[in-house]
């Protein structure tokens, strides 16, 4: 059925509940209802909106990593056990970090500063300080960012995520030893 058309409204149909748009296409564009579209410019008007959508979806994505690369990445403690200045920490509410090998993180929350092995103990994924709770990323345990008690499962309702001991010197966080 090579070069058939299909009257506009058929194509369209889907979009029928859009009239003021229709109206305003008629008078812009000269659409008539009644007018007919080919296969070929119903298929290639259809891969123009999938590739704007998608060249949309991706710049917001860009824009979104973009934000991420001002955040601060994963601090290796060294032989000072400096972690990181205080108001740094307040700007970034946590900061990832490793120490003696273990995956840590150091939380500032209620104007308090906490850190923690960042292991959650339902599988040993990664937590993240989101709105006021630390939530594993892999299965969605949340924890308390003060005292590193699990508040819902999967994680078990009695266990806590590992603290580490810390002090602060001179504006500075350090991992007490």
């Amino acid at each position: 059925m090579r070069g058939a058309a299909w009257p506009l409204s058929t194509s369209l149909a889907g979009f029928a509940g859009y009239p003021k748009f229709w109206d305003y296409m008629a008078v812009k564009k000269g659409w008539r209802m009644d007018n007919k579209i080919n296969r070929r410019d119903f298929l290639k008007t259809g891969l123009r909106f999938a590739v704007t959508s998608v060249a949309i979806t991706a710049c917001g994505d860009l824009i979104a990593m973009g934000e991420d690369r001002k955040k601060i990445g994963e601090i290796t403690v060294g032989e000072d056990n400096f972690i990181i200045g205080v108001d740094v920490l307040k700007e970034n509410k946590a900061v990832n970090f490793i120490f003696k090998g273990k995956k840590s993180i150091l939380v500032y929350n209620d104007g308090k500063i906490k850190a923690f092995e960042n292991i959650c103990t339902h599988k040993g994924g990664p937590t993240k300080l989101q709105d006021d709770k630390m939530i594993c990323q892999w299965h969605g345990a949340v924890f308390d960012p003060l005292t590193g008690r699990a508040l819902k499962g999967p994680a078990l309702l009695d266990s806590k995520l590992p603290a580490i001991n810390l002090r602060e010197q001179d504006e500075k966080i350090y991992v007490d030893v």
